[in-house]
């Protein structure tokens, strides 16, 4: 290595640290650059950024040049301008999670009664049980409410639990977790019909227990949700479906997460409860009073370590282990440090390890697992010495920012996989959990033993949410990690110097103050850090000194402590290190400032004191040159993007330029760090400090950088697209953020900075720096972005803050941060003019503090001219702003400017004798800063706090020429929230030699005020301002009283314009005077102008007015005139040419290539070229003309079958089953419509074989539906009988008729078009005192202005002009508005459906009904509530007349019908009709895709299409359109079609069809054309005033408007519901064979069952039917010949079964519900004396179920699963076969059965008998002798079952017992015989 400058530099080589560039032949150049840097900082002169570059200009010259880093931040003295000044604290908030369970599948179990369990934190709610099925269907919604800090609610666990409940107890069968985060994280923050894999967390080695189908979203304030379409295919693949991020793996396997936690250090001493004051006062001080232990936390599983008693360093080297899937759904770890209490424990400090920060889930190598350490986490909370108060413990908790360092614990986390499957159980210890968690304690109480089981996770400490049902984690003890060797620690140094301290509150300026700077525990004047054993080894560790044995298996890389790296270099001298730290500034009492006394400062104009804190830390510093490296990056980045966002919103065409620039330099960035990263990973591959973590971050950083290099590239290359810079825009900041989120390292080092303010001994306000901003780094790139440089601090009090600004001083301090060795460098930064005043300039000997070497007085003047958008603080809605400016020893105030958002101050505040220290130079680059605050004037109490900003004023030197200074707008900001902008000028003008008189004079007005001078005032030029006022919309009561007579007046720039009154606003709500205008004196800058308010007052009796509401536009730009464009001129020479196109003329005997199927489908006219030279464009019907009656029937439908194909997207075979299901008998109505719209709908989501096709294709929607397989629109009497292109033809008996769609919108319609304000626009008026809340914002909402601007400049000329068109009536505002006399019209309002409504009765469910409000008319359609669900379909249409404008925002309310007490209303959603009603889109009435005359599909608007098209053209002052034979004329543009059709043999001219397809289009018609509304349904979301902005469910609906003085339109739409059909299911059961036999007879062992069959449909348990027994079946063979019958309703376009039945006894209605047809038998065996035994099961699927086998032996039990033809019972109507039984998966049985299924009417005329009854009775069965049961037939039995067998036996052993007998009783009375013959002889 070469011979550096400084012997710092020498070790920093050796240690080859990040900055440091390795390649050897790049010597030369570095120390170039690095004296050009240095020449740079010495001069202060800025060097061109060209002269940095050097050779890096061109990164390809030469191999090496991409390791040099060529751009350099400038070196500025103070950091970057910030002027929000505090952020307001995190409240908690609304969320709403809501959930929809479908249904389960694959359930394990046998003959289970599953019901889905869901728990978030403490709630829980729980689906119906359904019976006996594996696959339950459920479809029930679910909404949990909660109010709660964001960070603690997306910590929540959602968990879902299948359960099987049997009498009393259930059983869990497998379940699923995942945290909220994961949900919110989402597209939508929603997960839509995914499967949940259930597992078995006790019992891993099993697999997987189910999937249960359902719908998370999780919604905050505001977010919509967007209603999903429920996705019912039969056959969906659930592996492909499963509830899991993108990119998640869908097998995932287990894993143990390792959390091990060796050692702390630096925890508070003193424990905060009562009962510890007491003992500290019996003890003393000196012993640490606290009783640590760890509780970590992980996705609903908590274990804690040991307890230590009386340390504050604790060793506890104990390992928690987890055992969860991996990656899991979780984004979390929570470690926690509590202190054990004898009343109860207490937190210390809490940490969160984001997984994602620790891991990289890219493939192969790339990615890496969770793995952090073994390092150190700083823990932050309450300041150390405070007493307990409330918010202290949230702040331990881990809410809000910690106010404080609470020590570091030292720990590892590493995860290792589980290879799956039953081997896996080796590895898994058992856990037992203990009885009791104080037992757990017990066990931890000697400190060795750690607390088995670590089920007192669960105790006290563990402050969760989920107390005392957490799964316990096991606990174990762990060796030591490698020695922490205290040799190893780095001496750093924080050096400080206190250049201003000012805005110090009164209240605490009366005692003298002093600030403290502290660094983890050193500094901390109040607890110091001499008492830990930070700084020398204790005991303790050099007793377990075993760092040179065996290396901790996890600790892969070597665990000896690595060598300090420079002793070899440089060997310390002890003398080096200062032995006293002095981290307090000397105490002071401040002064008060000068101008209006409100705040104090302290005199620091002489000398700035200086402090020094001396601290040792293992030197880590590496992690944070990384960062640092990565956050220059990022910072330079996103100045460029900034700027650039800031030119395109100028809409500047240098943005583009701007954007690229920076996307290049900042490939040039990134490839440089890569450059280093990579030196870094050879140089640091033996090193032994790197943690496994660090070297996976290195590696992963280089990735990312290297892939967001090839984003950016590609970004700059791409060319400008239509938008496209906006979108540059978007990817770009995306960049910055997935940069940003590389910034943060988890790994931590050196813990934050503080600075307290100390006043009397007490700690009152703090601000908190990170260490790594202010770390000093040889290398530029990887120094702090603060190091060396004068911040601004602004200090708050800690805990909870009060509303307005809670500063309580403001510092502006010079900070720097290193190593000791570093120190030399520490003033070299400091800005010229300051010299230290004594001591030295490195660590031995810190100076204690500095001098200004000269002093400079300056006058500094504020020019506050306006500010715009300020928060209303007062009732009326207004607010009465003034300002205070401070700066340093000043602080002056504005006047008050009464009853105004927008005050114009116009004045100037002169602060005289302002004394500054330090170069003029420095002062001129880098004045302080000034402080603005905006306050709202209370001539009662204290002012209010509206907002505040930080500016820099422009410096003018006595030596250079005077130059007025710009007026420029800063934004306010009020806490996080904008609080508008101010626009000002600031000037620091240094006063001369010869005094202030030689400053350029101000004007001073009476009062002693003066005014902005002229020069500064911004240059105005007259504009005109037209408005048009149309009129007030919902103005509410004022004062208790309606309003009724309003005025509006519109301010701007001083003028103020007056509307006419309106004289009545009850009868009439719009203005008289339509139009007027203003002339206004503007600022020529645009960017200067003004805001414009409208004021809305009511006039009272005795001429007194009172304010109603009002609104301020911020940004006049939007009303800026533009010139309409001249319509193309209609002058024509030549006729244009014919360009017909036709597709079906020629035969193509090949299908067309892809690329000519996208120009069918997209460009529907093939003339498209023409625009650009001709102005007219032929557009031409896809449609082929009748073909001669002779040519046989040509090839070239290929084409067209081709394009319909993008359309349909499946295969035509499901196409006509589908159709077919619908069964001839049903009639076509509008529900038809409605589902082939869903379908079309569905199939356009599921993306044709040509996406790019579709994409084109969409605007041509009505082109494409009537294509060539156009299927008839023509129901059963329809007129007009347009079969395309085939003649006349009856229509044939195979396919349906293709059906007319309508367009299916998932949101408002709003959404679509925009608020339909192209003719008028609404300002919303508000009144009353802004909150920080949002959600105020309804109380504070008083109506509507509708109105409209036009701002144009006057040139000299126009003057005269505008006087004559004033009174002509002239105005450029209102043109094509429509006059604004009251209107009548006729309403039809459509409801649908409704969707996801929020429960509103206990029961979780609802039963809602509908309610219309259009002005004074309400219907309450209560009657028809529909009971008990939460997705009810109305069906419902309600006709209105009404009166615009006094009838024009019509409300529909969804209330909840209640028996007792009032309705609650669930939800409610308005509609502005009048701005649809005069909207260009034309929003009254939709256009059909097809124009019939009568049928579901009859033309509902009162106008044709042709007389529609004629009005259109009128109104848009076009000439009328042509109607020639085939072809429509229309603003030059020809368009040609069918226009003759056959009616009953006679050909019929009608041009409807055409001019409907024109209308379609209207949107291509030049100048005027605009798309006009189709024919939908809306979907609009509801909201509830008691929950706002929380989504309450969606309702579909569309509103029809007819205007009466038009031709009465025709009957209104028929949607009521369709009633379900009924059928009869006819079951006939057979035979059974190979049934398992269950039971085996006690005397013979022989294996029998007594079998028989149950089955019902799902949904109608109640009607379960049996067959008899067939008793002892020993082959398995049943016969039964018994017939079910299942009568049951049915809905066919939805596939449904609708189920009546009444919940419960209690239950008022029959609630319906709509559930798969699904039919179960299961076979069953008999016991008599206990209960029987479920043997098998099968669920056949009537949509589709696999035919039956023929015989019993070809029916198999993957007949079920695989892809075989499958048959639907409502097309075969019948249907006979073997099935399968099954249990377990596996094969129990088979069964023989006859389906038949008949419609209800049929069944009447036919009718069966059940079981074996009339009519049609079915034989007995012939069943074998041997079926009967023993327990009625005890001899059958024994002669079937024993005789039989064993008659042989039986008789040869009763011949046998006879003989036996026989000899026995001969032995016995042989003797006596014998005797007695003997005896008598």
């Amino acid at each position: 290595m070469d011979h550096s400058d400084s012997p710092a530099n020498t070790r920093r080589k050796a240690k080859t640290m990040f900055g440091l560039k390795v390649k050897k032949k790049k010597k030369h150049a570095n120390k170039d650059l690095v004296l050009a840097n240095k020449g740079a900082l010495e001069s202060e002169v800025e060097v061109p950024e060209e002269s940095l570059l050097l050779e890096g200009e061109n990164p390809d010259d030469e191999p090496g040049t991409s390791a040099v880093r060529t751009r350099i931040i400038p070196n500025t003295k103070r950091a970057k301008l910030k002027t929000r000044i505090q952020d307001s604290e995190g409240k908690p908030q609304s969320f709403q999670i809501a959930i929809n369970i479908t249904e389960a599948r694959q359930l394990v179990g046998e003959n289970i009664d599953p019901s889905v369990v869901i728990e978030i934190g403490d709630e829980k709610k729980q689906t119906s049980v359904k019976e006996g099925t594996n696959a339950p269907f459920y479809n029930e919604y679910f909404v949990f409410d909660f109010f709660a800090h964001k960070e603690v609610f997306f910590d929540k666990v959602i968990k879902l639990t299948v359960v099987h409940s049997k009498m009393l107890r259930s059983f869990c069968i497998g379940s699923f977790k995942l945290d909220v985060w994961t949900v919110y994280k989402q597209p939508g923050h929603q997960f839509m019909n995914k499967w949940a894999m259930l597992t078995n967390p006790c019992d891993i080695s099993t697999g997987v227990k189910g999937y249960v189908k359902c719908d998370i979203s999780v919604s905050a304030k505001g977010d919509a949700m967007q209603p999903g379409q429920k996705a019912s295919d039969a056959e969906e693949q659930i592996d492909k479906n499963l509830l899991i991020p993108e990119g998640f793996p869908s097998e995932r396997p287990w894993a143990r997460f390792c959390v091990k936690v060796y050692q702390a250090e630096g925890l508070p001493r003193n424990n905060s409860s009562i009962m510890a004051n007491v003992t500290k006062a019996f003890i003393g001080d000196n012993t640490a009073l606290i009783d640590p232990y760890v509780v970590v936390s992980f996705f609903k599983q908590v274990g804690r370590t040991s307890t230590q008693k009386s340390t504050a360093d604790p060793v506890w080297n104990e390992q928690i282990v987890f055992t969860e899937m991996f990656p899991p759904l979780c984004q979390r770890l929570k470690i926690q440090v509590w202190d054990e209490g004898s009343m109860s424990d207490v937190a210390i400090g809490t940490h969160y390890f984001d997984l994602r920060r620790i891991s990289n889930e890219q493939d192969g190598d790339k990615g890496f697992l969770p793995t952090f350490g073994p390092a150190w986490i700083n823990l932050y909370g309450s300041a150390r010495n405070f007493s307990l108060g409330d918010d202290t413990v949230e702040l331990n908790e881990g809410i809000g920012e910690g106010v404080s360092y609470r020590g570091r614990v030292y720990m590892e986390l590493a995860v290792e996989i589980l290879s799956g499957g039953t081997g896996s159980e080796s590895k898994l210890r058992i856990v037992k959990p203990l009885k009791d968690a104080k037992a757990g304690k017990a066990g931890g109480k000697d400190g060795k033993t750690p607390a088995g089981g670590g089920a007192g996770g669960a105790a006290g400490g563990a402050a969760d949410d989920d107390k005392g049902k957490a799964v316990a984690a096991e606990v174990l003890p762990v060796e030591s990690p490698p020695e922490l060797n205290p040799d190893d620690k780095e001496s750093f140094l924080l050096f400080g110097a206190l250049f201003e301290a000012t805005m110090i509150d009164r209240k605490i300026g009366d005692k003298p103050i002093s600030f403290e700077f502290s660094l983890g525990n050193y500094g901390n004047v109040l607890e110091p850090a001499g008492q830990s054993s930070l700084t020398a080894p204790s005991p303790a560790v050099s007793r377990r000194r075993r760092a040179l044995d065996v290396p901790d298996s996890s600790d892969m890389h070597g665990a000896s402590p690595p060598l300090s790296p420079s002793s070899p270099l440089l060997p310390r001298e002890p003398q080096d290190i200062p032995q006293v730290s002095k981290s307090t500034t000397p105490a002071e009492k401040p002064l008060i400032v000068e101008g209006n006394r409100y705040y104090m400062y302290l005199p620091l104009e002489k000398q700035k004191p200086c402090i020094n804190v001396l601290s040792h830390w293992e030197d880590r510093t590496y992690r944070l040159y990384n960062s640092n490296m990565l956050e220059n990056i990022a910072v330079l980045f996103e100045e460029g993007v900034a700027s650039a966002a800031e030119l395109h919103r100028k809409s500047d065409p240098g943005a583009e330029l701007m954007l690229k620039t920076s996307l290049k330099e900042f490939c040039m960035d990134a490839r440089s760090f890569i450059a280093a990263a990579e030196a870094k990973l050879k140089a640091e591959l033996k090193s032994t400090y790197l943690t496994q973590l660090d070297k996976k971050r290195l590696t992963m950083c280089k990735q990312e950088l290297e892939s967001m290099i090839g984003e950016a590239q590609s970004l700059e290359e791409r060319k400008r697209k239509a938008g496209g810079m906006k979108e540059m825009l978007q990817d770009a900041t995306k960049l910055t953020q997935k940069l940003r989120f590389l910034v943060v390292e988890p790994q931590h080092t050196v813990p934050d900075i503080f600075v307290w303010l100390l006043s009397n001994n007490k700690r009152v306000a703090y601000a908190r720096i990170r260490a790594r901003d202010l770390l000093f780094s040889s290398s530029t790139e990887a120094k702090g972005i603060h190091c060396g440089k004068i911040i601004t601090l602004f200090l708050k009090p800690p805990g909870k803050r009060v509303a307005g600004l809670s500063v309580q001083a403001k510092l502006d301090v010079y900070l720097w941060f290193g190593t000791c060795l570093d120190s030399i460098y520490m003033l070299d930064d400091l800005p010229a003019g300051f010299s230290p005043a004594a001591g030295g300039t490195d660590a031995s000997n810190p100076p204690k503090s500095l001098l200004g070497t000269e002093e400079h007085q300056f006058e500094l003047r504020c020019h506050m001219y306006q500010a715009r958008g300020l928060i209303a603080a007062d009732n009326s809605g207004l607010s009465d702003p003034f300002a205070r400016v401070t700066y340093l020893s000043h602080s002056q105030t504005t006047n008050v400017i009464s009853q105004t958002l927008s005050p114009t101050w116009n004045q100037s505040l002169p602060m005289s004798r302002l004394l500054l220290s330090g170069d003029l130079q420095y002062i001129q680059q880098e004045p302080p800063r000034i402080l603005i605050e905006v306050y709202d004037d209370d001539a009662l109490g204290k002012a209010e706090y509206l907002g505040a900003t930080v500016a820099v004023p422009e410096v003018r030197l006595a030596s250079d020429p005077y130059r007025p200074p710009t007026l420029q707008y800063s934004p306010l900001h009020c806490g996080s929230q904008s609080g508008g902008d101010l626009l000002a000028a600031f000037e620091l003008l240094q006063v001369p030699q010869s005094g202030e008189q030689n400053l350029p004079a101000l004007e001073e007005q009476e009062g002693g005020i003066y005014t902005v001078p002229d020069n500064i005032r911004p240059v105005l030029s007259t504009y005109r301002l037209e408005v048009l006022f149309w009129g007030l919309r919902e103005l509410k009561k004022v004062q208790f009283l309606s309003v009724d007579r309003p005025q509006v007046f519109i301010e701007c720039a001083g003028k103020t314009l007056r509307s006419s009154v309106i004289q009545k606003y009850k009868s009439n709500p719009n203005f008289t005077t339509l139009v007027d205008a203003i002339e206004l004196e503007l600022p020529e800058n645009e960017h200067l102008h003004p805001p414009l308010s409208i004021t809305v007052v009511d006039w009272r009796a005795f001429g007194r007015s009172t304010l109603v509401g009002n609104h301020i536009i911020n940004n006049l730009k939007a009303f800026k005139y533009t010139p309409p464009p001249a319509l193309p001129a209609p002058i024509q020479t030549h006729k244009p040419p014919m360009v017909t196109y036709t597709p079906a003329r020629a035969p193509t005997p090949e299908p067309p290539s892809t690329e000519e199927l996208s120009q069918h489908a997209g460009e529907t006219s093939s003339t498209v070229a023409l625009t650009k030279d001709q102005d007219f464009l032929i557009t031409v019907e896809d449609e082929p003309p009748p073909p001669a009656p002779p040519t046989p029937k040509p090839e070239p439908k290929k084409t067209k079958d081709g394009k319909m194909k993008t359309t349909r997207g499946r295969s035509t075979k499901r196409r006509k089953r589908t159709i077919a299901d619908e069964s001839a008998e049903s009639v076509i109505d509008w529900w038809s419509k409605y589902y082939a719209s869903v379908e079309k709908q569905a199939k356009q989501k599921d993306g044709s074989p040509f996406p790019q096709v579709f994409e084109k294709a969409l605007p041509y929607q009505s082109l494409l539906s009537a294509g060539i397989d156009s299927m008839v629109s023509s129901s059963v009497g329809d007129k007009k009988k347009k079969h395309k292109g085939k003649g006349v033809m009856e229509p044939k008996p195979g396919p349906l008729p293709k059906l007319a769609t309508l367009k299916l919108y998932n949101k408002e319609l709003e959404a679509e078009f925009g608020p339909f304000d192209d003719w008028v626009n609404t300002y919303e008026l508000f009144r009353g005192k802004a909150n920080e809340e949002d959600g105020a914002t309804d109380e504070r909402y008083v109506g509507k202005f509708k109105g409209r601007f036009c701002l144009y400049k006057l040139n000299e000329d126009e003057d005269e002009d505008w006087e004559e068109a004033a009174d002509t009536g002239y105005f450029r505002v209102n043109r094509g508005i429509p006059p604004n006399c009251p209107v009548q019209v006729l309403i039809r309002v459509y409801i649908v459906s409704a969707s996801n409504l929020h429960p509103a009765d206990p029961d979780g469910k609802a039963d809602p009904y509908i309610v219309v409000r259009l002005g004074k008319n309400e219907i309450k359609d209560r009657d028809n509530y529909i009971p008990k669900q939460l997705n009810p379909v109305f069906g419902r249409s309600f006709e209105i007349q009404a009166s615009f404008p006094r009838e024009s925002l019509l409300s529909v309310l969804i209330y909840d019908y209640d028996l007792v007490g009032g309705d609650d209303l669930i939800g409610e959603t308005r509609i502005d009709l009048e701005n649809r009603f005069y909207s260009r889109h034309r929003a009254t009435c939709g256009l059909p895709t097809e124009y019939s005359l009568d049928g579901y599909n009859a033309w509902r608007d009162c106008l044709k299409p042709s007389e529609l098209l004629s009005k259109l053209c009128r109104d848009n002052g076009l000439e009328d359109p042509q109607f020639r034979p085939g072809r429509i004329t229309v603003a030059d543009k020809v368009f040609t079609g069918k226009t003759v059709f056959m009616d009953e043999d006679e050909p019929v001219e009608s041009y409807e069809h055409l001019s409907l397809k024109i209308l379609h289009r209207w949107a291509e018609i030049p100048a005027v054309g605009c798309k006009l509304v189709p024919e939908h349904i809306e979907t609009r979301t509801l909201f509830n005033k008691a929950r706002p902005g929380l989504d309450q469910g969606q309702v579909q609906m569309w509103v029809d408007m007819f205007p009466l003085d038009l031709p009465h339109p025709g009957p209104s739409v028929d949607i009521s519901p369709r009633k379900p059909k009924g059928y009869e299911l006819r079951i006939i059961i057979w035979n059974t064979e190979d049934v398992i036999l269950e039971d085996s007879n006690f005397l013979t062992g022989q294996q029998s069952s007594d079998i028989y069959i149950k089955g019902w449909l799902k949904g109608l348990e109640d009607d379960r039917q049996e067959t008899d027994v067939h008793y002892n079946s020993l082959t398995g063979e049943g016969n039964f010949n018994w017939r079910f019958v299942f009568p049951f309703s049915y809905l066919p376009a939805e596939k449904v079964v609708v189920v009546r039945k009444r919940e419960s006894i209690f239950s008022l209605d029959k609630t319906e519900q709509k559930l798969p047809a699904i039919l179960i038998l299961q076979v069953w065996d008999f016991e008599t004396l206990s209960s029987d035994d479920f043997l098998g099961t099968v669920e056949l699927d009537l949509h589709g179920f696999p035919r039956g086998a023929k015989t019993a032996k070809s029916c198999k039990a993957d007949m079920l699963t695989d892809g075989t033809e499958k048959i639907s019972i409502f097309q075969q109507k019948r249907a006979r076969g073997w099935w399968p039984f099954g249990k377990s998966g596996e094969l129990t049985g088979k069964v023989e059965a006859e389906f038949h299924l008949v419609t209800a009417e049929e069944a009447e005329k036919n009718p069966v008998g059940r079981a074996r009854k009339e009519p049609e009775p079915l034989p007995k069965p012939n069943r074998p002798d041997t079926s009967f049961s023993w327990f009625v037939n005890p001899f059958k039995c024994f002669f079937h079952l024993v005789w039989r067998s064993y008659k042989k036996y039986i008789i040869i052993a009763l011949v046998v017992l006879i003989t036996m007998l026989f000899l026995a009783l001969l032995f016995y009375t042989l003797p006596g015989a014998i005797s007695q013959k003997i005896v008598n002889g």
